[in-house]
């Protein structure tokens, strides 16, 4: 429990300097926004359109987002976080953005029928969490830190809510719940910076634009370190930054965006993690009943469409990573999201 609170304390600094570090942007002045400065999203990920029921097997996160624009509070606020960043200098400016999220996700084994222990796969697990983050974005990138708080186990009602939810569409009843991971708080913190290149104009609004990316992350749920690169090509890009934002652990996304009137983008990308703990394989501290064997290197493919009308933003992803522990398969999975900004 010592080292616990020191990590929680080591933590707790890492997110009050990273939050400053996101200060540190130039060319930022002349970076478009619209007056609109709340984005409420709902996420919504989940593998039934490629016929599983298995590994990740539902996400569900809602965020609302907040640009606290040029007003006294909101430079106020700025001028505190910039104050912590060894890089910041006062004169350079960014869009930053404020959010909290709510979230959960589910992880089944193959066989969600069986009542009994399958030792051999993945175990059952939840996951249910309150997201704070801090974004900073200009015309050359983003940086993002995040930190998560909440429990493992079945404190996180994970069970609860995917039985329930399978007596509505008429699925299979999964009855292994009782063998889920024991409780465990979780504490994790993200830190992600991508480098945006200048698109490349193809005829009309329409242009190509690619960001490389790199990130960490630092926590009893989840350490890692990632790397990256998304491609896009669709019209009026600088709608938002990157991608549709993504459920952890997966590629980098805007979590804001802007403009008004219809444009769309299809997008392209990869992601290779170093993983050295997954709470969700290699189990929490407590003693539990499952073992299987972590593969430390995971790839990530993904490719979707956005779309935007108005103040609406719309996305259909699908995600397709390799094996995550032996004698698994690669998994796929499918995600939606949608975005008002008010």
């Amino acid at each position: 429990m010592r080292h616990m609170g020191y990590r929680s304390g080591r933590l707790a600094a890492a997110l009050v300097w990273a939050a400053g570090l996101a200060g540190a942007h130039a060319d930022s002045a002349d970076y478009a926004r619209s007056d609109r400065n709340e984005v409420f999203t709902v996420q919504v990920e989940n593998d039934i359109l490629f016929g599983t029921d298995e590994n990740y097997t539902n996400g569900i996160r809602l965020s609302y987002i907040h640009r606290p624009g040029n007003t006294p509070i909101g430079d106020n606020i700025s001028n505190f976080l910039r104050r912590f960043s060894p890089m910041a200098v006062s004169a350079l400016k960014s869009d930053l953005y404020y959010s909290v999220a709510l979230g959960q996700n589910m992880y089944t084994p193959k066989d969600i029928e069986a009542f009994d222990l399958i030792e051999d796969d993945r175990p059952y697990a939840g996951w249910t969490y309150l997201e704070f983050g801090v974004t900073a974005e200009d015309r050359t990138g983003y940086e993002v830190i995040k930190l998560d708080l909440g429990m493992v186990g079945p404190a996180s009602l994970a069970g609860k809510t995917q039985r329930w939810w399978h007596s509505v569409i008429g699925s299979p009843r999964p009855n292994g719940w009782s063998h889920q991971l024991p409780n465990e708080p979780g504490l994790n913190l993200y830190y992600t910076r991508g480098h945006r290149f200048s698109p490349i104009s193809l005829s009309g609004d329409l242009a190509f634009d690619f960001t490389p990316h790199w990130g960490v992350a630092l926590g009893n749920v989840y350490t890692y370190g990632a790397g990256g690169l998304t491609l896009r090509l669709g019209t009026n890009l600088d709608r938002d930054m990157g991608a549709p934002p993504r459920i952890q652990p997966s590629l980098p996304g805007s979590d804001h965006f802007s403009g008004d009137g219809f444009d769309i983008y299809l997008f392209a990308g990869s992601e290779v993690r170093a993983i050295a703990r997954n709470i969700f394989l290699d189990g929490t501290w407590a003693d539990h009943e499952h073992h299987v064997n972590k593969k430390e290197l995971l790839a990530e493919v993904q490719v979707g469409v956005v779309a935007f009308v108005g103040p609406v933003r719309m996305a259909l992803t699908n995600a397709f990573r390799t094996s995550e522990f032996a004698g698994s398969g690669n998994h796929r999975y499918s995600a939606f999201t949608l975005s008002t900004r008010f």
